[in-house]
């Protein structure tokens, strides 16, 4: 509905990821935030489902996108369309999200209109890192890439919806989902000692068998935590695994089919 919005991917036929995008509905137009080095890619595959519809797609200048996660999010969204900009409530995971997307126009000032609401604030590139990877919420171009699947990413609680009608793609993703598995999947690691493991650290088994690497880590506070595409067999909550010999424990968020978590 109007003033709604939401966290999606755009697949291809075979199930497998193109772009996330951001979505927002406004009372004359849809905007979609996308990475800007597939915008012409995802105009191109949307344009061929346009027949009869009275609706254009076109790239459009870079607005200023926000995202508010949290308690502030109602009151985030309230600021920002009294500043003029467009405003959308929305979910990413369990935090209740206000997707803001302001004109160019607008500027600097529609940031700190957003900022000025009590109780909210800009988030730090660390703050952030540290709430994503705790709250296992993948990072496009990081954790997770195109051509890959959804549940590849354990993006399927966050941005897939089983429920709704026909899509491009819904049985190569519904039928993964219900009748298979994919052979690796991001999952998210517990490791002792305070040192982040770089991207790219191998992930074996205790007894040093290969089964994954390492996609993005923080070390704050006197915890470590790491996000890793492992062995669909190495997903189960509380499986012991070793990062350059250094132990780390499976510790996940969402539940899979089978009562194990993922």
């Amino acid at each position: 509905q109007v003033g709604e919005g939401t966290y999606a991917l755009h697949v291809t036929k075979q199930g497998r990821i193109i772009s996330e995008l951001w979505l927002a509905i406004d009372s004359e137009q849809i905007l979609l935030g996308v990475p800007q080095e597939v915008a012409g890619t995802l105009q191109a595959a949307m344009d061929q489902y346009l027949i009869m519809e009275d609706a254009e797609i076109e790239v459009a200048e870079p607005h200023s996108w926000f995202l508010a996660h949290g308690p502030k999010a109602a009151a985030v969204m309230a600021a920002a369309r009294e500043a003029g900009a467009i405003a959308a409530k929305a979910q990413l995971g369990e935090l209740a999200t206000a997707i803001v997307v302001g004109t160019p126009q607008l500027g600097p000032k529609l940031g700190e209109a957003l900022c000025n609401v009590k109780g909210a604030g800009l988030a730090t590139a660390a703050g952030w890192e540290r709430i994503r990877i705790e709250r296992m919420l993948p990072r496009w171009n990081v954790d997770f890439r195109a051509k890959q699947y959804p549940q590849e990413a354990c993006l399927e609680h966050l941005a897939v919806s089983f429920k709704k009608g026909c899509y491009v793609g819904q049985e190569a993703v519904f039928m993964l989902e219900k009748r298979g598995h994919v052979a690796k999947r991001l999952v998210r690691l517990e490791l002792e000692g305070v040192d982040a493991p770089a991207s790219g650290t191998l992930v074996t088994t205790p007894e040093g068998d290969k089964v994954g690497e390492v996609t993005s880590s923080i070390a704050d506070d006197g915890k470590t935590w790491a996000l890793a595409l492992v062995r669909y067999k190495q997903t189960l909550s509380g499986t012991e695994l070793r990062i350059a010999e250094r132990p780390a424990t499976v510790a996940c968020l969402a539940v899979r089919e089978g009562g194990a978590c993922v």
